[in-house]
């Protein structure tokens, strides 16, 4: 994050008095003047006086302040003093750093003298034009009332780095109508990706990989978003829209979401061209928060979700900071009753897990704490039991897949499976199990395959190494498909109950149209998202959606399926809402979090919604061959929510969680 505003231009309303020094420090403006600003800038990436000292004149947009004072300000040319090329800005920031400065408000006429810069950090190919005053009497009050004309700009940009830098240092203006994409770094560095487009798709969630389609996305996407700051230069500053007031639990700002009013001041920082804001934008709820799915009375439901690192610690409240979960205790609290919330609010007969610590599954295990979480406070027709492979561990991995299921609906038939595919050290192990549900044998597998996050250049795959091609699919795509072939051939091998509908879910780290899902197709498994959602997501990254998150049926199961999709709570939302405590205030721990199902995790979760075929009764669909096995007995509540917990929860001032929870 670059310097930036404090407060903003009063020109939207809104007041801008930002005192740098006392008035007393003013001198008089009498320097002496040698440049106009659109001299210093020229019409190239970089000054043509770099390093000389000039001396310009021109009115305040915006003061900039660091979290312990201010830095600087953006200036921008009187009227007179543009030459109207349109390829020479007419704008420039003035970094003070710590140097006395007079009092200063947008709208004054200021003189700087200064030495011209192109400030950079190590890597990056631009930089952002400065004046560095060498002293006080360097920038001298000149009067008030100047005025700014913003330009107008629009998205998409046009490609080419000289529209934003014949702009630099100066306000801009949207006509149109723009969307927040992306908020992830949003409570951490104020920033807000918005673009023309409600939502940016990435390219090989619509198109194979490598298409001509999918390369014009490609191309495309970067052109139709632009970086909105906060316009402070520290992290974890309180966030400052939705107005008024800012980003709460209670009051987000999601992904889809309208900016309408947007004005910005053009600057370069972090290897790129963004806005520092000038004014405040009307935020328009474009996407609201999605009540929990409702299902038709009689219908059962299998999800599946992805619970951001569910780790207990050592099972007793210590053991933390953990491998990839919680930093501390009060911190897991926090996130387990999230994710309490949001598998409640799925309201699933079976659900499968990923991202669940791989502690096995005795007492003191991370599924054993989520279990009798889950039961705390409920009636026997809604607890859960978790499925146990009766292995110590499932897989080698820190994490691993889960599964729980409601034995008062489900059935667990025989026993559940550990299947190891694909290259076992990248691949989490997948969990299959198989449910009699409402009459009819329904075999669950849980996945969770190879990420894009890490390289997979060394391993061959079927002779070839795994690189990442450059079509869209990132690294690792031969791994994750090596996985799919391997489960497509357990499925046509599979002995225990062949005949039940087979349901494949989990986080396949794949969009709808690349490789792995092309083959899981192929080998006869039918897309439920696709089927049922013209614009399925569940995952939002670097600005563009798409699900890596799936479901998949074979052809008996496709029969029953009434519906399916994702409950929008997590991807669309900011990250500062997640249950961590580490770069957040103490005010923001308090004023971000609520223990409900909103920013439970990354992932949007996934449900299947399932009905009797037409004109087969449940008589008719009894399981065949191997006997039911006996269920998993039911954890006891050893650490609950509602009951040992809640004494720690409103030690941290969370006490309200079951008012909030009602209010949801």
């Amino acid at each position: 994050m670059n310097a930036t505003l404090k407060q903003l231009a009063s020109c939207a309303g809104v007041s801008t008095l930002l005192l740098l020094l006392p008035a007393s420090a003013q001198a008089a403006c009498d320097l002496t003047i040698s440049h106009k600003i659109n001299q210093v800038q020229g019409a190239a990436l970089k000054s043509p006086l770099l390093n000389q000292t000039v001396a310009v004149q021109g009115v305040v947009s915006a003061l900039l302040y660091g979290k312990d004072g201010a830095v600087g300000f953006f200036m921008q040319s009187q009227a007179q003093d543009q030459d109207q090329n349109p390829a020479t800005s007419e704008g420039i920031y003035v970094y003070a750093g710590k140097a006395a400065l007079p009092a200063l408000k947008a709208g004054d006429v200021v003189s700087v003298r200064g030495k011209v810069m192109e400030f950079s950090r190590k890597g990056e190919t631009g930089s952002e034009t400065q004046l560095q005053p060498a002293t006080a009497g360097d920038v001298q009050l000149c009067g008030a009332g100047g005025a700014i004309r913003p330009v107008a700009l629009m998205l998409p940009l046009s490609g080419d780095p000289a529209q934003l830098e014949a702009l630099a240092g100066m306000v801009v203006s949207f006509a149109q109508p723009l969307y927040v994409v992306d908020s992830y770094g949003y409570g951490r560095y104020g920033e807000l990706t918005l673009s023309s487009s409600k939502r940016l798709w990435n390219p090989t969630q619509l198109y194979r990989p490598g298409s001509a389609e999918a390369r014009a996305l490609q191309k495309a996407n970067p052109l139709d978003k632009l970086i909105l700051d906060d316009g402070k230069t520290w992290p974890n500053a309180d966030a400052w829209l939705p107005a008024p007031g800012g980003l709460a639990a209670n009051r987000t700002l999601r992904v889809g979401d309208q900016l309408q009013g947007v004005q910005g001041i053009v600057s370069y920082s972090n290897g790129g061209y963004r806005l520092q804001p000038y004014g405040e934008p009307a935020v328009i709820a474009g996407n609201p928060r999605p009540a929990a799915p409702t299902r038709a009375a009689g219908q059962a439901r299998v999800a599946s979700f992805n619970v951001l690192n569910f780790f207990n610690g050592d099972g007793l409240g210590g053991g933390f900071p953990t491998e990839r979960g919680a930093a501390k205790r009060e911190d897991f609290l926090r996130q387990k009753a999230k994710i309490v919330a949001a598998i409640r609010g799925l309201d699933a007969d079976v659900v499968g897990l990923m991202e669940l610590e791989n502690d096995g599954f005795g007492p003191q295990s991370a599924v054993q704490e989520l279990v009798a979480a889950l039961n705390e406070g409920q009636s026997a027709d809604k607890q859960y039991r978790f499925v146990d492979p009766g292995l110590a561990k499932v897989g080698t991995d820190a994490i691993t897949t889960g599964m729980l299921y409601r034995p008062a609906r489900a059935q667990a038939l025989g026993k559940a499976e550990a299947l190891a595919i694909g290259d076992t050290g990248k691949n989490r192990t997948s969990l299959a199990q198989t449910f009699q549900l409402d009459g009819r044998q329904l075999t669950l597998v849980v996945n969770h395959l190879k990420s894009k996050g890490s390289a997979c250049d060394k391993s061959l795959v079927e002779g070839l190494a795994d690189i990442d091609a450059g079509d869209g699919q990132g690294n690792c795509n031969l791994t994750r498909v090596a996985a799919v072939k391997d489960l497509m051939k357990w499925k046509s091998q599979r002995s225990q109950y062949p005949q039940a509908g087979l349901l494949v879910m989990g986080d396949m780290n794949a969009y709808a149209k690349e490789d792995p899902i092309r083959v899981f197709e192929e080998s006869g498994l039918a897309n439920l998202l696709a089927r049922f959602q013209s614009d399925a997501y569940s995952y939002v990254y670097q600005g563009e959606s798409g699900n890596l998150d799936h479901a998949l049926a074979d052809a008996v199961l496709q029969a029953w399926v009434a519906g399916a999709g994702e409950w929008h709570i997590n991807a669309d939302e900011p990250t500062a809402l997640e249950y961590g405590s580490e770069f957040k205030s103490a005010s923001q721990q308090q004023n971000y979090y609520a223990p409900d199902a909103y920013r439970s995790s990354d992932h949007d979760p996934l449900y299947v919604d399932l009905t009797m075929p037409a004109g087969q009764s449940q008589a008719e669909s009894k399981p065949a061959g191997q006997a039911p096995a006996s269920s998993t007995p039911a954890p006891a509540s050893s650490s609950s929510i509602a009951s040992a917990d809640f004494a720690l929860l409103g030690m941290l001032g969370l006490a309200g969680w079951i008012a909030w929870r009602r209010r949801r």
